[in-house]
């Protein structure tokens, strides 16, 4: 009774614990072998003589099953895909690789060259690994061209379980168990049940390899089954797409494509949709400011972003109207103009400009002194007072000659004055001349 207490005992303490057990059905070397348990380890499967046999790999047994030698013997050995012509009974169609002839390349891995098909990833091609049994495996691209589950690492050689509890799988003493019993997830196209593993912790098993057949694996967020491959709807997630005015944006969908998904009704934000994305139509520019009425509005953001006329001051509180003739919107006593934009007049030698005045109506302003140039202020405007015309000659009695020119304002006037009598001469029309 006490050996059966101390064997249960012993059986119940094994889970999580990577030793040999006698009777797993594994032969665990070398802590077993034929003589101490013949259970697990039957006589073909003796590590020493010479044939790699199942159950055994380069690790637990590197004398029989080193790759270098076993590559070219005919056959299928663990790690190899095939040998030789011996294929171990794969097709191009059993590796979802159309028809076609299946080869066999020099290192023993599948060669697809002559297979019509294509296949489906096993893997999404990161780079990460993961627990299946007491072996590690990472996903690398196989001889078929996809991506798949290869083996990396043989926990049970060494007498260890493989872990992956702290994210990063790998051998271990004992295990911890990494998701809840019955679930399901697709882990890449692979379909996973959550059960107890060869480890003896809960691990993510695998049910379907949904790429085996060309298919893909999608979960519902309860159950992971095998579907055909979709097809991608939009191009880039994020992408914008406007039907009508409700914006729709290319999002990654359940079944693994990029499909449009709503995303916003512009209108109810105060917006339109175009280009894919919800864009205002400002009614104003930053900073403007006009009337509405006897209201001074302001251009300011709404909630939505755009930008929107908000009523601000009220003139008529203060008994004066709202005047924006400016371009800026102002309260104003109430005026009457006296003139237009842009008119001028003349005030003596003034030159007077129409200017919108702080009251908000128009009245006249001093501008430019006409006398200051040696001009005259006509019609609104500073005129020359020209004293001759251009080319003119005179004299001054019969002493001084003089020229029309123009002087530093632009105007006409006698100038270039010669003094005839010290030359010993006298002016004639408007030249020093010899009596």
């Amino acid at each position: 009774m006490l050996i059966v207490l101390f064997g249960l005992v012993s059986w119940g303490c094994a889970k999580g614990v990577g030793k040999a057990v006698c009777g797993d059905g594994t032969c665990t070397a070398p802590t077993e072998d034929l003589a101490n348990c013949p259970l697990d380890c039957t006589p073909a499967a003796e590590c020493g003589n010479g044939d790699c046999e199942p159950g055994e790999t380069a690790d637990s047994c590197f004398a029989d099953c080193d790759p270098a030698l076993l590559c070219g013997n005919g056959e299928v050995d663990a790690g190899e895909h095939c040998d030789g012509a011996n294929l171990d009974g794969m097709t191009c169609a059993g590796l979802s690789a159309g028809d076609g002839t299946l080869l066999c390349s020099t290192s023993c891995r599948f060669d697809l060259s002559s297979c019509s098909g294509t296949c489906v990833d096993q893997c999404s091609g990161e780079v990460y690994s993961r627990c299946n049994g007491n072996a590690v495996e990472e996903c690398q691209r196989g001889a078929n061209g996809c991506y798949q589950w290869l083996q990396t690492l043989d926990c049970a050689g060494a007498e260890q379980i493989c872990d992956e509890a702290d994210g990063s799988p790998g051998c271990a003493d004992s295990c911890t168990d990494t998701c809840v019993s019955g679930s399901h997830r697709c882990f890449g196209n692979l379909s996973q049940d959550c059960a107890t593993g060869a480890n003896g912790c809960l691990q993510w098993n695998d049910a379907t390899d949904c790429s085996a057949t060309g298919l893909v694996c999608a979960f519902d967020g309860t159950t992971a089954v095998c579907e055909a491959p979709c097809t991608d709807a939009c191009d880039s997630a994020g992408d914008g797409m406007c039907l009508a005015d409700v914006r729709h944006e290319c999002v990654l969908g359940t079944a693994g494509c990029l499909e449009w998904q709503e995303d916003q009704d512009c209108v109810a934000i105060g917006r339109y949709c175009s280009g894919g994305e919800c864009l205002c139509a400002d009614a104003c520019t930053a900073g403007q400011t006009r009337c509405n009425a006897n209201v001074i509005q302001s251009c300011t953001t709404n909630t939505s972003g755009c930008r929107v006329w908000t009523d601000g001051t009220n003139c008529a509180a203060t008994s004066q109207i709202c005047n924006d003739a400016s371009g800026t919107a102002v309260c104003a006593t109430q005026c009457t103009s006296v003139c237009s934009s842009g008119q001028t007049q003349c005030s003596g030698a003034l030159v007077q400009n129409c200017t919108l005045l702080g009251t908000g109506c128009w009245g006249w302003v001093d501008g430019v002194n006409c006398a200051a140039t040696g001009k005259l202020c006509t019609n609104g405007a500073c005129v020359c007072d020209d004293q001759c015309d251009p080319g003119e000659r005179s004299c001054m009695m019969v002493h001084y000659a003089y020229e029309c020119v123009q002087d530093g304002n632009g105007c006409w006037d006698w100038g270039n004055e010669d003094y005839c009598m010290l030359q010993g001469k006298i002016c004639l029309a408007g030249y020093c001349i010899t009596l």
